[in-house]
């Protein structure tokens, strides 16, 4: 995912394949430019001991969250009305705090949709079919601006 961002953003120039930011990124391999550059503007944070978990699933909340940032680093639109909410699912309470707005802000553009009518399934693993979808969704909503 991050390599897709950092492509969508013509893959900047960074520290030419060095690494440092997380432990588990090692130097000069094909993604590292691509998790600098996403840390480097707080699109990704990793986890709290130091790793970014390169070979780690994404979660549909932790989608929607990388989404949310790249879009504040892009001024695109992230406002969110009063009127969204996400407890009208079942396991809206299973949503992550740091991931709350991110998945309303979503939510709200169309961008991600319930897994079924009444869940959200936040800590799931987006799958290759809903990762493409929710690229093409968010591409077509935002990228009208530019």
């Amino acid at each position: 995912m991050v390599t897709t961002l950092y492509r969508m953003e013509g893959e900047p120039a960074m520290g030419d394949g060095k690494s440092g930011t997380f432990i588990d990124v090692p130097e000069y391999v094909w993604y590292t430019d691509a998790v600098e550059w996403t840390a480097a503007y707080e699109i990704v944070m990793g986890y709290g001991d130091g790793t970014f978990g390169p070979d780690d699933k994404i979660s549909r909340e932790q989608l929607a969250a990388m989404l949310y940032r790249y879009a504040e680093y892009k001024d695109y639109d992230v406002s969110v009305s009063e009127d969204t909410d996400l407890q009208a699912y079942a396991d809206a309470s299973a949503v992550s705090e740091y991931a709350v707005t991110a998945m309303q802000w979503a939510m709200e553009n169309g961008i991600i949709t319930g897994r079924t009518a009444d869940t959200l399934n936040p800590k799931d693993t987006a799958t290759r079919a809903e990762l493409a979808t929710i690229l093409m969704r968010f591409t077509e909503t935002f990228t009208a601006e530019e």
